[in-house]
C-alpha cells in the first residue's frame, strides 16, 4: 500500500511518510577498520526503534547490504540501539523530554569488504518501510513524459525547499512527486540540522519519494531510479540565493569561493539532474542580482542548447498580491509549444500592512521590545534598520538570517519603541497560509524558512501561469493527434 497519501502520527509531530527517502553518509574508521553508523530521524519514520530487531544481509560482491526488521523466523538477528540525551533538539520525531537517538551499525568487517567494497567510504542509503539499503549506485535513465488535463495533478521535482513552495504547490493542483532537500549546517548550529527542512516539507507536504542529500554529491542516474517510471512533468529548485543577494558583502563572497563554500555554481549540478530527468519545464526562483550574473548568462546559454525556451524576469511581491516588497527572479525554461505568459504588475489602490498584519498581531509583538539593544542602535545610526511603521504600507524583505537579530533584520516601529517581529508576523508578511505548520519547530529555525521562502501569493500566481502553458500545449498536442487520426481515417 502507497504511503505517499496518508499522515502518520510520529511521536509528537504529525508527518507524512515518503514511500522512499535518501540519504549518503560517509563510513567512520576505528581502530582501522570501517563502519557503518546510521543516525537519523527517519529510522524512527520507517519503522525502525529501539524495540525492534533486524536482519543484516549482503546482497552480493559490490551490490550493497540489506537490514531489514526481523521476522519471527529468524535466527541471527541484531537491535536497533538507542542512546537518551536531556535535549536533543533536531530530532523532533522523539519525545521532548529526553530525546532518544536510534542507530543502526554495520561492523562485519567481512559484509563490509564484500557488499561494499575494500575501498568504499561513502554508501548511499535507501529507507523505505521495514527494510534500509546501504548499496551501490545502479546507473538506469527513464524517458519521463506525463499526460496531462485540466484535472491532472502536474508531477514536480522540488529542490531546496524548506516546504512552503512544497505546500503552496500542492494547493495549486501540482503534486510534489520527488523532493531534494539538505540543509546545510549552520557555524553556529550545535546539533545536525541537515534533516530539518526535509521535516518541514514532510509536516506541510506529501512527497513519493525524498532525497536527503546535498545536490553537489546527488547522483543524477540514481535520482532517476527513485524516480522510476512516474513521469515528472516540472522540475522546481530554489538555487541557494546568498552569493547573488546584496546582503552579503564581496570580501565574503571571495572568501566563499576560495574556501569551497560558495554556491555560485549550484546551477550545474541542477543541470546535469536536468539531463538526465529531462523534465519538460523548469522553473528556477532566486534573488533579483541573480538575473544579471554570469551565472544566469551561462545558465541560460546551457539552457537554450539543450533545446529550451527561456522567460525571465523579476517581479515584486507587492505587485503580485504580497504584503512584502520582496523581490525575487524567476526563469521559466520549457521545450512544450505552447507561449508562457508570466503574470503582470497588478495595480494596487491601497495597502495597510499595520492594520492588517500588526495591530492584529500587537499582544505578541510588543513583548519583544529591542529598543535598547546595541543592534538595534547601531542599525538606527548606520541607516541600515529596515523599519514597518504606521505610515507603510508594506513590509520590507525578510531574510533567513531574521532570527538572529543582525542590522538588516525588519522591525516594528511604534511611538518611538523598536520591536521585533514573531514568527506569526513573519508567516503574515510571506502570505504564508495559517495551514502552513512550523509550531513543531524552534522559533530560531522556523524564522529561516520563513525568511528563505517564496512570497506564497506571487509564487501562486506564477505556477499559476506555469500550470496554463502546460494544458495549453496538452490541448495543442491532443488536437495534433485527433487531427491525425481523421486524416487517416480512424
Amino acid at each position: 500500500m502507497s504511503l505517499s497519501k496518508i499522515s502518520t502520527l510520529v511521536k509528537e509531530i504529525s508527518v507524512n511518510i515518503p514511500e522512499v527517502a535518501t540519504k549518503q553518509l560517509k563510513l567512520r574508521t576505528c581502530n582501522g577498520k570501517r563502519r557503518v553508523t546510521l543516525s537519523s530521524n527517519w529510522l524512527v519514520a520507517f519503522g525502525f526503534d529501539g524495540s525492534k530487531k533486524v536482519v543484516e544481509t549482503p546482497l552480493g560482491e559490490g551490490k550493497g547490504i540489506s537490514v531489514r526488521l526481523a521476522g519471527k523466523n529468524d535466527a541471527k538477528t541484531k537491535k536497533v540501539y538507542s542512546r537518551t540525551y536531556k535535549s536533543r533538539s533536531a530530532n523532533p520525531l522523539n519525545p521532548v523530554a529526553g530525546r532518544k537517538e536510534r542507530l543502526i551499525e554495520i561492523s562485519s568487517q567481512h559484509h563490509i569488504n564484500f557488499a561494499l567494497g575494500p575501498e568504499c567510504m561513502f554508501v548511499h542509503i535507501t529507507f523505505r518501510q521495514g527494510e534500509v539499503l546501504f548499496q551501490p549506485i545502479i546507473k538506469e535513465q527513464y524517458e519521463l513524459l506525463q499526460r496531462v488535463d485540466s484535472n491532472t495533478k502536474i508531477n514536480t521535482l522540488v529542490a531546496m525547499t524548506g516546504g512552503v513552495d512544497c505546500h503552496a504547490l500542492e494547493s495549486n493542483n501540482f503534486s510534489v512527486d520527488t523532493v531534494l532537500s539538505f540543509r546545510p549546517q549552520d557555524k553556529r548550529d550545535n546539533s545536525d540540522y541537515t534533516e530539518f527542512d526535509c521535516m518541514s516539507v514532510l509536516v506541510n507536504s506529501s512527497p513519493r519519494v525524498l532525497v536527503n542529500e546535498d545536490i553537489y554529491q546527488i547522483i543524477p542516474e540514481t535520482l532517476a531510479e527513485l524516480i522510476g517510471d512516474t513521469p515528472i512533468t516540472v522540475g522546481h529548485f530554489s538555487l541557494t540565493c546568498e552569493e547573488f543577494s546584496n546582503l552579503k558583502n564581496n570580501k565574503s563572497k571571495m572568501k566563499a569561493l576560495e574556501e569551497l563554500d560558495s554556491t555560485v555554481d549550484m546551477f550545474i549540478p541542477m543541470l546535469n539532474i536536468l539531463k538526465r530527468i529531462k523534465f519538460p519545464v523548469l522553473v528556477i526562483e532566486n534573488v533579483e542580482g541573480f538575473i544579471n550574473s554570469a551565472s544566469n548568462d551561462i545558465l541560460t546559454l546551457q539552457l537554450k542548447r539543450l533545446g529550451y525556451k527561456v522567460s525571465q524576469g523579476v517581479f515584486k511581491a507587492n505587485e503580485l498580491g504580497g504584503n512584502s516588497l520582496r523581490k525575487r527572479m524567476y526563469l521559466i525554461a520549457s521545450t512544450l509549444d505552447a507561449p508562457i505568459d508570466l503574470p503582470m504588475p497588478e495595480k494596487i489602490e491601497s495597502a495597510n500592512i499595520w492594520d492588517n498584519i500588526i495591530l492584529p498581531h500587537w499582544d505578541e509583538i510588543v513583548e519583544m521590545d529591542v529598543t535598547d539593544t546595541k543592534v538595534i542602535k547601531d542599525a538606527l545610526s548606520t541607516g541600515r534598520a529596515r523599519i514597518i511603521s504606521e505610515s507603510k504600507g508594506f513590509s520590507p524583505t525578510l531574510a533567513r538570517s531574521q532570527s538572529q537579530c543582525p542590522k538588516d533584520a525588519v522591525i516594528c516601529e511604534r511611538s518611538g519603541r523598536y520591536y521585533r517581529l514573531p514568527v506569526s508576523v513573519q508567516k503574515a508578511i510571506n502570505n504564508i497560509p495559517e495551514s502552513f505548520d512550523l509550531e513543531w519547530a524552534p522559533l530560531d529555525k522556523a524564522s529561516q524558512i520563513i525568511g528563505q521562502s517564496i512570497c506564497y501569493s506571487m509564487h501562486d500566481k506564477i505556477m499559476k501561469c506555469v500550470r496554463k502553458h502546460i494544458l495549453n500545449a496538452a490541448a495543442s498536442l491532443n488536437e495534433g493527434l485527433r487531427m491525425r487520426q481523421l486524416a487517416m481515417g480512424f
